[in-house]
């Protein structure tokens, strides 16, 4: 379940975001029914190590799939709570209809009658747990409904998809949420089981949440009976979602939960175990269930990542310096311990800072950097002095570190339908093929411009009028009409009723908010990342930051969504200095040389070895 986004119309919200940044967080779009067989071409091979499809597929699931991944997670520990609360229930049960008795019997002892009555018992101990489907059904339709009214002109399966990847995996969602909300925060907090209060607690030792509620919750009630409803209203919703992941993450506390950072084989997505609980999620099972989201650009990043991956693992190998597995696990132990109980955990830098698919897939390629770390040791030497490899990457440092920024307009011409979140079909050979008929007609008006300033010229030194038959608009102007007919940016329609979303993070065609951007920021404008910057060894953002003159337009560039023609119109200096005597400052430096190091090696490694099913 994800606890916050439990509704369609958290959609509402969605759409006022970047559509690149959802389409960024969320990988490629959905391509419903696709035949598994169809996708995975041909199988791949490095250096003779085949890398198995089962690695893929576990690479999706941790990947695309994590979302409906972690709901499979959660609704076993849901299973496991459900399952002490039966027997718990059962010993209730037995001890009031036993109790005039000497002894009284366990459940396995019951004939079938005497099971069907103690299980009926349970059914009505346990009747705060049920979620009427009907209810759901009617949650689903009114949250349609509410959304159709408000963007009357996009259309809600489309927009669910670009959200939750299915709306299938929504609608699950959707009632795992309810079915949470039933079995950890029945009516008033007085009634609400142990883990639930102890979680919270645990979550917010420093705050009383759970007097907040209760007094919220008598307010509804009174409300509710003065209006003669026959139910309390729900909770805000807000509330709800910090309430929920404190209880999520007191459940998790409870077992052990295993993934292949653990070193589970391909075949196991996870094991969930504690409290003589045990349960594994395997790879095909949880594939199969997945399998209609996933489509063929899925798999090509896949494949590049695993390919280079394992390139240079084996590089690594042959020189030695390959970090032993338990070594590092050790590491990243230490790593966990210092971010518990902050907000830049783990996950929030994997997948928000570096925008990997999956913690699985950051920490291995982490792993591979260490490795690499430990073979240019003698690069990174400061007995001497500033070593000259960060010597040589202070330039890069002082833009990214010294916030440099670039104000640019860009014109996509997109191989992906964004407004029907698919890929175009041939879409990457029809954008590069137009991206570059553009950059001809590009070209030609500033070729009939120059012509026409050297005609102005030569008639104005001659003291005579210039009047042009026809005469040229300035580029700037010429080239915003280009925006407005050719790019493929696409802004999300406003709603005609309820709040206004901020206007902040519109694409305007390209134009985006007109000032002058951060690397970082222009770097997520444009769909890019570390991730991807790591899976092409290239990088749009830093031809703008680094190569492309001012009043000049450069491309096309080939980009996450498309072909990118890029206006740059002015360039700011880094207005920070970055001091290197200051050793963390060093220390962040060091560590960007030697992430930027790895993914030339990764490359080289893969481009030098006998590759197939790439």
């Amino acid at each position: 379940m994800n606890a916050r986004k439990s509704s369609l119309v958290a959609l509402l919200g969605t759409l006022t975001v970047t559509p690149g940044l959802i389409l960024a967080q969320d990988e490629a779009p959905v391509v419903e029914d696709t035949d598994s067989s169809s996708i995975f071409g041909d199988p791949l091979f490095v250096n003779g190590r085949e890398i198995t499809e089962m690695e893929i597929k576990r690479y999706l699931c941790y990947g695309k799939g994590r979302n409906a991944l972690e709901s499979r997670r959660l609704g076993l520990l849901m299973d496991q709570e459900r399952e002490l609360r039966v027997e718990a229930a059962r010993e209730e049960a037995l001890d009031g209809m036993y109790a005039d008795a000497e002894v009284v019997p366990f459940y396995d002892e019951l004939d079938e009658a005497q099971r069907a009555a103690v299980d009926a018992k349970v059914g009505e101990l346990l009747a705060y747990m049920e979620v009427d489907l009907a209810v759901h059904r009617k949650t689903i339709d009114d949250n349609e409904a509410e959304f159709i009214e408000r963007y009357p002109t996009l259309d809600p399966d489309t927009e669910t998809r670009r959200a939750y990847e299915s709306v299938a995996w929504y609608e699950d969602q959707v009632l795992q949420t309810m079915n949470f909300d039933a079995m950890f925060f029945p009516g008033h907090p007085d009634g609400w089981p142990d883990i639930t209060i102890e979680s919270i607690h645990q979550g917010a030792p420093g705050v009383d949440l759970i007097g907040d509620y209760a007094t919220h919750y008598e307010l509804r009630a009174e409300e509710a009976l003065e209006q003669g409803l026959d139910y309390v209203p729900p909770e805000d919703e807000m509330m709800m979602s910090l309430l929920r992941d404190y209880v999520m993450s007191g459940l998790a506390s409870l077992v052990d939960i295993r993934t292949q950072v653990d070193g589970l084989p391909p075949e196991i997505l996870m094991t969930v175990e504690g409290g003589g609980f045990f349960a594994e999620l395997r790879t095909e099972d949880v594939y199969q269930e997945m399998k209609h989201v996933f489509n063929e650009e899925d798999v090509k990043q896949a494949k590049q990542f695993l390919a280079l991956q394992e390139a240079a693992r084996q590089k690594l190998t042959e020189a030695e310096t390959l970090v032993p597995i338990e070594e590092f696990r050790q590491q990243l132990d230490g790593w966990l311990a210092q971010m518990e109980g902050s907000l830049f955990n783990w996950s929030f830098i994997a997948l928000q800072g570096h925008m990997f698919p999956s913690v699985e897939a950051y920490t291995d390629h982490l792993y591979m950097v260490e490795s690499f770390k430990r073979m240019i040791e003698p690069q990174l030497d400061r007995s001497e002095g500033v070593p000259s490899v960060i010597k040589a990457h202070m330039p890069f440092i002082e833009v990214v570190m010294g916030i440099g920024r670039c104000q640019s307009e860009v014109l996509l011409v997109s191989a992906f339908d964004f407004p029907n979140y698919k890929w175009k079909e041939n879409g990457w050979e029809r954008a590069e093929e137009h991206a570059f008929e553009l950059r001809g007609r590009i070209d030609g008006y500033l070729d009939e411009l120059a012509v026409q300033e050297a005609e102005r010229k030569r008639v104005t030194d001659l003291g005579e009028n210039f009047e042009p038959e026809n005469e040229l608009l300035p580029f700037d102007r010429w080239w915003s009409d280009l925006l407005d007919l050719e790019s493929e940016w696409w802004d999300p329609p406003m709603p005609i009723s309820g709040k206004m979303p901020p206007a902040l993070g519109l694409r305007n065609r390209g134009r985006f908010s007109g000032e002058p951007a951060t690397r970082n920021d222009f770097k997520r404008t444009l769909g890019e990342s570390s991730y991807s910057f790591f899976l092409t060894n290239d990088s749009v953002v830093d031809k703008v930051f680094f190569d492309l003159e001012p009043g000049t337009v450069g491309g096309p560039y080939k980009g996450p969504w498309g072909y990118y023609l890029i206006y740059l119109k002015k360039r700011v200096a880094p207005t920070n200095r970055v001091d290197l005597a200051v050793e963390q400052k060093y220390q962040m430096v060091a560590e960007d040389y030697v992430r930027d190091a790895y993914q030339r090696f990764a490359h080289e490694c893969l481009e030098a070895a006998e590759v197939s099913g790439l």
